[in-house]
């Protein structure tokens, strides 16, 4: 049975009558899906995202050095999607029989036919963003270029994909300041599937950067750091300090980023659907749900492989 007394509303009349696929997360997964399924009408396409816009997050680190770069990397979901439809809006829980989703604030439960879960994961500001609106993005980057340019000693905590990312955008658009790169394994890229030998030309490739220093194997003592980064949802702090090594190095800063992980968002699903010691959403070979005949998960919260790099 369609529920299309609940969804009619949405969507534009070619699609009235069609199956409803509910997409949970907007993001490169959910986006991907949305557009295949929505080209030729033949489903009606909901997808549901706290965000009002996709960010192309790949992208997105050189706006730390980059005026304007940020406008570049957001793209409204309107844009997306020819006959279907966006609800912007926070999802509560969805159902353990993939058939429909709680959402904050709504009353009535958002039902379906199909269900795709795309919720991925989160990353601090500035490699990836928790504004809800679009409009409000900017701004931030701009106090954050701000911040880079006032800043004479970088220092970037964490040599993953993103720590690396970060400190080549720095240095390739701030040749004189100095940046500092601290690691705590005794190679970059650690965490990732990739190749030992890919793992050494990074590795030497950012050594070779004239204004970077890297220091691995060490970690920094940073409790007091981490309350002032609690308050927000932002990964850097400003200020001019000293950071003590655990090998007992000191490294003046006046600006520390913190590159140190990613966190799979499995909050609207942890208690309904089955997860793995990781949390993230058991599924068979055709990404179906374990128990659930209509309802698939793919992306960064499926137990798929290892995590994605970003």
């Amino acid at each position: 049975a369609h529920h299309h007394n609940t969804m009619g509303s949405r969507g534009s009349k070619e699609v009235k009558d069609k199956p409803v696929v509910l997409i949970v997360g907007g993001g490169y997964g959910g986006v991907a899906i949305a557009k295949m399924l929505d080209k030729d009408a033949a489903f009606n396409v909901v997808i549901i995202d706290r965000k009002n816009y996709f960010l192309h997050n790949m992208a997105l680190l050189r706006a730390t050095c980059v005026e304007g770069w940020e406008q570049k990397c957001i793209i409204p979901y309107t844009k997306v999607l020819k006959y279907g439809s966006v609800v912007q809006g926070e999802v509560e829980a969805i159902a353990k029989d993939g058939k429909s989703i709680k959402v904050y604030g709504e009353e009535k439960e958002i039902q379906c036919d199909y269900m795709v879960v795309c919720t991925g994961s989160s990353y601090a500001f500035p490699a990836k963003v928790a504004e809800v609106d679009a409009t409000s993005v900017p701004a931030k980057y701009s106090k954050m270029r701000q911040d880079v340019n006032a800043a004479e000693n970088i220092t970037v905590i964490g040599g993953g994909a993103v720590g690396l990312e970060l400190v080549g955008e720095l240095s390739h658009y701030y040749s004189k300041k100095n940046i500092t790169l601290i690691h705590t394994g005794e190679t970059v890229l650690n965490n990732t599937a990739l190749g030992d030998k890919m793992k050494a030309k990074t590795l030497a490739a950012v050594q070779a950067l004239p204004n970077v220093k890297v220091m691995l194997g060490e970690r920094v003592e940073f409790s007091e750091l981490q309350s002032e980064i609690k308050e927000s949802s932002v990964s850097y702090v400003e200020g001019k300090r000293e950071l003590t090594t655990s090998k007992g190095n000191k490294v003046g800063t006046d600006l520390v980023f913190f590159c140190t992980g990613t966190k799979t968002n499995t909050k609207s699903f942890k208690d309904n659907l089955p997860v793995d010691e990781e949390g993230r959403i058991k599924v068979n070979e055709h990404l179906q749900i374990e128990g659930c005949k209509t309802a698939f998960a793919l992306g960064d919260c499926a137990a798929i492989g290892p995590k994605v790099v970003i």
